[in-house]
């Protein structure tokens, strides 16, 4: 293989896709560690990648600003030209990543396989019972073509002092100790049909604050504070903590001071998956009903949400904090 000394990964968008993109820029490091790693993603996603060891410089690509429209878009093109890259690893494989991928001269170009047939076949032939793949595997296969034997499964996220000194602020505001157990709670998600009905998260709220230790923190940002509202409205607690709109960074480290984080499938669950990991799924035939959540429920009752019951929930959270709980002194 030539010698590879500056390797360009591209994963525009969006949260979560750039968070599970960590594992294979740690395996790529691995694998080339003299080489140098770029990666361009959007600029909202910077804080998710830019204390990242194995990241040697992190581009942003504005495309609201810098990088607007076609002009904007050729500046980026120049910028990227000018770094010389021997290889381009296009994990995004959408329209703009293909135009970056073909019109730069690496001498190696590789690119993520989206399965787009089998996803249909997922979404709209489920009688076919189509074996689903984890976005990590499909990494996996992709970095083979450049000789990476295996992809490390666990995403893992970076923080700097700014946010850890922000962090230990945050619990000293909200007389949070040490040996509490902070469950935290985010609503949102991009989609209405990946949403938990409020009332049911608020349920979870007034069970697990019932435990002794517990603090329970409600997580969103500008467009889920009315859910948060709702939730601690019907909750009826005061004590229920608030993060706030925060920055992204922040917005990390909190999540990582959580013992359990219970979220809907967002770009903060791939954050919270960085440091802890449990999946509740109803299991309806009839899901998944769309490829990313952005159609609205068919039926009258959504069952793949409405038969996941807040007592669930709270079960999982116990049983995931078992050994949490009983490491912790001061528990009655």
């Amino acid at each position: 293989m030539h010698l590879i000394e500056k390797i360009l990964v591209i994963r525009l968008s969006s949260l979560g896709d750039v968070v599970l993109t960590t594992p294979a820029i740690k395996s790529l490091k691995q694998k080339f560690p003299q080489s140098q790693i770029f990666f361009l993603a959007k600029s909202q996603y910077r804080d998710v990648l830019k204390n990242d060891p194995n990241i040697f410089s992190f581009i942003e690509f504005d495309p609201f600003e810098k990088h607007r429209g076609v002009l904007g878009f050729v500046k980026l093109l120049k910028e990227l030209k000018s770094l010389n890259f021997d290889v381009v690893i296009d994990l995004h494989a959408n329209l703009r990543s293909f135009f970056i991928r073909h019109l730069l001269k690496a001498k190696i170009k590789i690119k993520y396989d989206k399965r787009r047939l089998a996803r249909f076949l997922l979404v709209y032939l489920k009688f076919l019972k189509v074996k689903s793949i984890h976005t990590l595997d499909l990494y996996l296969e992709t970095l083979k073509k450049v000789g990476v034997d295996s992809v490390e499964k666990e995403p893992k996220i970076f923080l700097d002092q700014e946010s850890e000194n922000f962090l230990k602020d945050f619990l000293i505001e909200k007389k949070i100790e040490k040996d509490d157990i902070v469950v935290g709670i985010h609503p949102g998600a991009r989609w209405e049909t990946k949403r938990w009905p409020e009332e049911r998260f608020a349920k979870v709220c007034q069970i697990l604050n019932q435990k002794p230790k517990f603090k329970i923190v409600l997580f969103g940002d500008q467009k889920d504070q009315k859910a948060v509202e709702s939730i601690s409205s019907r909750a009826e607690d005061q004590n229920l903590l608030k993060t706030g709109n925060l920055p992204l960074d922040k917005f990390m480290s909190l999540i990582k001071r959580c013992d359990c984080f219970v979220t809907n499938d967002s770009g903060p669950m791939h954050i919270a998956s960085a440091f802890k990991n449990v999946v509740l799924t109803a299991n309806v035939k009839c899901s998944p009903c769309s490829l990313h959540g952005e159609k609205r429920c068919y039926k009258k009752s959504r069952y793949c949400m409405d038969l996941i019951e807040p007592e669930m929930v709270t079960d999982a959270v116990e049983r995931l904090l078992e050994k949490t709980i009983s490491s912790r002194k001061g528990l009655d």
